[in-house]
Parts: C-alpha cells; sequence; structure tokens
C-alpha cells in the first residue's frame, strides 16, 4: 500500500465518521430515518474494512521496525 492510499483510507474514515456524527444530531422523517439506518449499516462495513485494510498495511511494515527494536 502506497503511502497516498493510506492516506485516502484514513481520509475516508474520517469523513465517515463525521457523517455519522451529524447524522446522530439529525431528527429526519421516516423515510429520511429509513434510508439513514441502511446508510448505517453499509457504512460500519466499509469502515471494517478500512480498519482491517490499515491494521494489515501496519502489521506488513511494522515486522522489519520490530525486529530493528530486538537489536
Amino acid at each position: 500500500m502506497t503511502v497516498e492510499n493510506f492516506v485516502d483510507l484514513i481520509e475516508e474514515m474520517i469523513d465517515l465518521k463525521l457523517q455519522q456524527h451529524v447524522e446522530s444530531h439529525m431528527k429526519p422523517t421516516p423515510e429520511i430515518a429509513a434510508i439513514l439506518s441502511e446508510k448505517k449499516m453499509t457504512d460500519a462495513r466499509r469502515l471494517k474494512q478500512i480498519r482491517a485494510e490499515l491494521i494489515r498495511s501496519l502489521s506488513e511494515n511494522a515486522a522489519p521496525t520490530q525486529d530493528l527494536q530486538r537489536v
């Protein structure tokens, strides 16, 4: 994963979290509430995917660093 991809994932995660915060303070109509409920589930899945990608990337890149710290 490139540094640019890593930053893009962080930005996407922040954007999703900000949207969640705003949506949690809304007083939606029943129709909008149904749409937001679906969006919330989709966003939760995407956040989980982003976390997994970031963890995998950091884990792959951390292995050599951990070896250096032991020396």
